[in-house]
Order: structure tokens, then sequence, then C-alpha cells
């Protein structure tokens, strides 16, 4: 069987395997509209917190109404001591609790130092930074607002070293995010998981396929009991046809569709995109030779997306993660794949500041296309699973 005929015979078996097309090709179109899902708000937003307000001083009452002011926190009490908002946190009325310390509107205008503490349950992790970055936002500009002139300074017989810090101070802090504009989750998270979800899906299709001709002892692309080359880059273009197809729908559509950042270096990101499908392909041909079962796809399969989340990179920082598991990461597709697609897609990277990448992903894709074919062709000679 030649090339071509392999590819037909490799993609009519997906097409009509209800168990292959599903994930392989009806799985990537339902994700774009479900998965991103949970991350459309992009932001938290109206955070209900307690302001315990020790300092009972216009300042306090001026930053406690700043605070409300925001679209991040509510406040919905304002107590005189911690003690009478912890109830309220407790039974989960508000998500945090600021205490404004006494003398804060002295210290601000002697130029002491001061601030106020926010405290939370710790269970909430996005919650917890929220309030506690509004907090700083706030109490530094309602501080620089309310802190007086040099002059005045001068007047009130402040210290000169006090005077000389003012003096010293470093300028306001405006930051500016270069490629997740809106600082938002949805922006964050889809366009990270794409790679891995495009690559889990592909996998448990390309399973069952090479499954389901195991457990029938006969290969549909080697029917004389014999694979060739040619056959076998035929069934390798079909897998990997598809994994790339899914992966332009999501750089192409589904980032557009969600308004999500895209097409920093479109050219790169669809090539890289075509090298990432080939290795999805080959190292699904590996794993189904592997399992040779088409039901255990899902189940093994399915069970290790998460790790594959954390050693990816991006939901985790590798710096924490031991050195020998950074290393087994290597070997996986999804981790070369995943930060290529992230620096040419959503950061336009050119293709020396991502050489590293895919100059991996290439040696991982030559890999796991030797391993697939040599188990390919063990499997198709014995004629029937272990």
């Amino acid at each position: 069987m030649n090339a071509w005929q392999a590819f037909r015979v490799t993609m009519g078996s997906v097409l009509h395997d209800k168990g292959a097309v599903l994930p392989a090709v009806l799985g990537g179109i339902l994700y774009c509209f479900f998965y991103p899902l949970p991350y459309l708000p992009q932001t938290v937003r109206h955070v209900p917190v307690a302001v315990a307000d020790y300092d009972a001083s216009p300042l306090s009452r001026q930053f406690a109404r700043d605070l409300d002011a925001t679209p991040d926190v509510q406040v919905k009490a304002v107590v005189s001591s911690v003690q009478e908002a912890v109830p309220l946190l407790q039974r989960l009325q508000i998500g945090g609790i600021i205490a404004i310390p006494p003398d804060f509107w002295r210290d601000v205008m002697r130029g002491s130092p001061t601030g106020v503490t926010v405290m939370s349950d710790g269970g909430y992790i996005v919650v917890d930074g929220t309030v506690l970055s509004t907090t700083a936002n706030v109490l530094l500009r309602d501080a620089v607002e309310a802190a007086p002139h040099t002059a005045e300074l001068i007047a009130a017989h402040v210290p000169p070293d006090a005077l000389m810090r003012a003096a010293h101070a470093g300028p306001v802090l405006v930051k500016q995010p270069l490629f997740n504009t809106v600082q938002g989750y949805e922006s964050y998270v889809v366009p990270a998981s794409m790679g891995l979800i495009v690559h889990q899906l592909l996998l448990i299709g390309i399973c069952i396929v090479i499954g389901t001709w195991i457990e029938a002892g006969r290969w549909s692309i080697a029917p004389g009991g014999r694979l060739a080359p040619g056959a076998f880059f035929g069934m390798l273009a079909a897998f990997s046809l598809l994994a790339w197809c899914a992966l332009l729908f999501w750089i192409g559509f589904v980032f557009w569709f969600h308004d999500l950042p895209r097409a920093g270096n479109l050219a790169a990101a669809i090539t890289v995109g075509a090298l990432y499908a080939v290795a999805i392909g080959a190292l699904g041909v590996v794993l189904g030779c592997w399992m040779a079962d088409r039901e255990r796809a899902l189940q093994i399969i399915g069970s290790i997306s998460i790790p594959l989340l954390f050693l990816s990179g991006f939901a985790f920082p590798v710096e924490s993660i031991p050195h020998p598991v950074v290393w087994l990461s290597y070997l996986l597709p999804s981790t070369h794949g995943i930060q290529a697609m992230l620096k040419f897609n959503q950061m336009g990277a050119s293709w020396y500041e991502a050489r590293f990448e895919v100059l991996r992903l290439l040696l991982v894709t030559a890999m796991y296309m030797a391993l697939a074919w040599i188990l390919a062709r063990r499997r198709v000679s014995r004629g029937f699973h272990i």
C-alpha cells in the first residue's frame, strides 16, 4: 500500500469510528466553546471586604470610600476592630479584612512609615491577590495625595532626614503588561491550554484507531502483514493533518472568537504548529502500539493531563520543579510545543528567540517518529496483541 492509499484508509478509520472521531474531530470544536466559559469574566470583580478602622480620621474614611469606588473591591462593612469583622469572614460574607492602624493619618502627614493590614482565610488565592493589589494601589494613591509638599513639611518643623527621604522617593510605578494586556485569566489560561487540549484529544483518537487495528489482528494499512515505509508515512500524515487542523482552528478561529492575544508571529506559529502536529501523531502511534487496547486510551491519557499541564511550564514555574522532573518533561512534545506556540502566537517572538523550543521539538519529533516506525512494524508483523 502506498502513502496516499494509507492516508485515505487512516483518515477513513478515524472518521468512521465514533470512538475516535469524537475526541479527534468533534472534541476540539466542543472544547473551544465550553472550556473558556469559567474564564470569561477574565478578572475578579466586586470582592466584598470589611474595613477595620482603628484611626477614624478623615484620611482613613477617604481610604475606605476610595476602596469601595474601585471595580475590584466592595466595602460591605466598616467596623472599629478586626474582631467585629472576623465572624463575617468565617461565614464567607466577605473575602477579606483590611485593618487601618491607629495614627494612620498622623504618620502619613509626617512622612513616617505606615501601612494597612490585609487579612483573609487564604483559601482563595485569586480573591486574596485581588484584595491585596487593589488595597495597595488605593493606599499608594491616597497617601501621595494626602502627603504635604516640602514647604509644608518645613513649616511643620519636620526633621531633615525625613525631608531627604521624601525628596529622594522613587517615581510612581506604572505597570503595563506586554502580552496579557487585560491581565485576565482567559487570556492567560486558554492560549496555553490549547496546545495541551489538542495534544490530549488527538492522542486519544489515534490510540483508539491503533488499538482497534491491533485488537482485530490486522492493520488496515498493511493488508499483507507487512508495513511499507510509504504506508507508515501516509498513516502518520493523516494523524498529523488532523492535529494540525485542530491547532489552526484554535489559533485562527477560537482566539479571534474569544478576542485573545494572537497573531504575534502567525507564519511561525503555523509552521511550528505543523511540526508539533507531527510530534503528536508519532507519539500517538507509539502509545497506541504500547497500549494495544482502544479502551485504555481515555483511561491513561486522560489521567495524565494535569501533570502534563504543570510540566509544560506555564501553570507552574519551571524553577520550582525538581531537575529530574524537568529533564523528564523534555521528552514530552507538549512541553516544547506549548512554549513554542505561546512565544510565536502570543508574544510575537522571532525564530531566533524561540530557537531552543523549536530545536527540542525537532529532536523529540524525530525520536518519536523513529520509535513509532519500530513499534508499528513489530505490531504488524506479530498480527496479535500481547
